[in-house]
């Protein structure tokens, strides 16, 4: 017999230890329900659109109630399958939950969870009530050695059945005691998370909503959504994802930005299949979105956020850009797997593959961003509709050779054209970048200039210094104005002289 021993401190590490932030609870039991609601409408238990997933939180009774109209679980499975740890039959392929842990999120948020299912056909349900409280004060004894994970559980969960309708399908999560620092029952902080993390419809009034799920169909992408409604007191509420056309990206100086369109984002894997497909907002690009429930890009997988709104910061050069966008990016490639936290993906060549591609993405949002800043400074505009002009006469007198009398010309466009860059006014640090951007070509150009000559052959001699060039300029004209048969071959002579050197 093996004298393996999987200890009890385990389970805190699947529990507090696992999730950062306690709202994860309402996401865990949520994809879940989720599951189960699909696997009805396979087998023709539950007609789509009749899907009901209801969150209800109690403060005066301190608690929280999930509940959906599901599949549920058969009677004799429920013990195995609820309390079993990461003994999940669920795949990742076509399941948000699989990993057998999420059912524990609760634990340690509550004094006591309980679930109850019905599973259709049966005339029996089956409850389990876990002591939470219990839990702790055993995972806080150390007076035993030795204890098992299995001998914890035993320890502190019960097991009931009571009558139930044939007809009647459902699965219900109960956290009794709620913890009052978690949060979990503060009615907008929720009803927030809900919006941004759960997979449901786009808010009725969003008139690029439609637009959005019409296109991805268009493109083989078909977003499940799924009824979920936050019920506080006597009050239902439908849950929509927050997205608007109008949108504050300053609050003190009451700017608005709106949705002008949007563009489909398809990312192709190395076999040219889609690996993720999703839409970005096209805007004016005015400031950093203030409403953090609609900035950034997302990433969901199954319709179900993966991270947050900071998630893809990374793929930003400028993090601060993603704060600029509005956009989805759902993943389809079944490589792509949700780590246990669902904070991001697993780390593997389909996760590399992507995030590479989402940098080209936001190398292109990037360049939008500036060029839009850039467009609305009108005095920085025409300064570099100048320097433009004025840079394209530089550039050529370097390439083919200029006189002095028109390099002295030139040089004044561009020293003018410096200082009505330097004299516009930048609104944010985009236009500030391309302003120094401007100035650092023009001083660039300027430079470059003082050492040419008007021989385009001695220009291209980049080891001469500006004193080099000139002395070797008069050495030539003087060689030239002797108009002897030689001249050329003695001034190609020199030149190749000075290359070599």
């Amino acid at each position: 017999m093996s004298s393996i021993i999987i200890g009890k401190h385990t389970l805190e590490s699947l529990t507090s230890g696992m999730y950062s932030d306690s709202y994860v609870v309402f996401r865990e039991y949520i994809q879940n329900s989720v599951d189960s609601i699909d696997e009805a409408v396979r087998l023709g238990v539950l007609t789509p659109g009749a899907e009901q997933i209801v969150v209800r939180l109690a403060p005066t009774e301190n608690q929280i109630v999930i509940t959906d109209n599901g599949l549920g679980i058969p009677s004799t499975d429920v013990e195995k399958t609820l309390i079993s740890i990461g003994n999940s039959k669920k795949s990742s392929e076509s399941s948000r939950g699989f990993r057998g842990i999420g059912r524990l999120a609760a634990l340690s948020y509550c004094q006591r969870l309980t679930f109850s299912t019905s599973f259709k056909g049966e005339s029996v349900a089956t409850q389990i009530v876990i002591d939470a409280s219990k839990l702790s004060e055993v995972l806080a004894d150390d007076s035993q050695s030795d204890v098992t994970v299995i001998d914890v559980l035993e320890s502190v969960y019960t097991v009931t059945t009571f009558v139930e309708r044939e007809d009647i399908h459902y699965f219900t999560v109960q956290m009794d005691g709620v913890d009052v620092n978690s949060k979990l029952l503060s009615l907008a902080d929720v009803e927030d998370y809900l919006a941004q993390n759960a997979p449901v419809p786009y808010r009725p009034d969003f008139i690029w909503g439609k637009e959005i799920v019409k296109r991805l169909k268009k493109e083989g992408l078909e977003i499940g959504v799924y009824n979920v409604y936050l019920e506080y007191g006597t009050k239902s509420t439908p849950i929509y994802k927050p997205y608007k056309d109008e949108f504050v990206v300053d609050k003190g100086k009451n700017i608005t930005d709106t949705v002008q369109d949007i563009t489909i984002l398809k990312i192709p894997n190395d076999s040219n299949n889609l690996t993720a497909i999703g839409w970005l907002a096209k805007t004016n690009y005015m400031g950093s979105i203030y409403d953090k429930a609609v900035k950034g890009i997302r990433l969901r997988k199954g319709n179900i956020l993966i991270g947050d709104h900071q998630t893809l910061n990374v793929v930003f050069k400028d993090a601060r850009f993603n704060g600029w966008s509005i956009g989805e990016i759902f993943a389809i490639d079944k490589l792509l797997v949700p780590n246990a936290r669902r904070d991001n993906f697993e780390k593997n060549p389909a996760y590399f593959a992507l995030f590479e591609q989402l940098m080209t993405i936001a190398a292109g949002i990037t360049k939008d961003i500036r060029a839009a800043s850039l467009k609305r400074n009108t005095a920085l505009s025409s300064a570099i509709e100048q320097l433009n002009a004025t840079a394209q006469q530089a550039t050529t007198a370097i390439d083919e050779g200029v006189s002095g009398a028109q390099k002295g010309l030139i040089t004044k466009r561009l020293k003018e054209a410096q200082i009505a860059v330097s004299n516009s006014t930048t609104n944010g640090d985009s236009e500030q970048y391309y302003q120094d951007i401007a100035f650092a070509e023009l001083d660039m150009l300027i430079g470059k200039l003082k050492g040419t000559t008007k021989y385009k052959a001695l220009n291209t001699i980049d080891k001469l210094t500006n004193t080099e060039k000139k002395i070797l300029e008069r050495v030539i004209q003087v060689v030239d104005s002797l108009e002897i048969e030689c001249a050329d071959t003695v001034i190609e002579a020199i030149l190749n002289e000075f290359s070599a050197k």
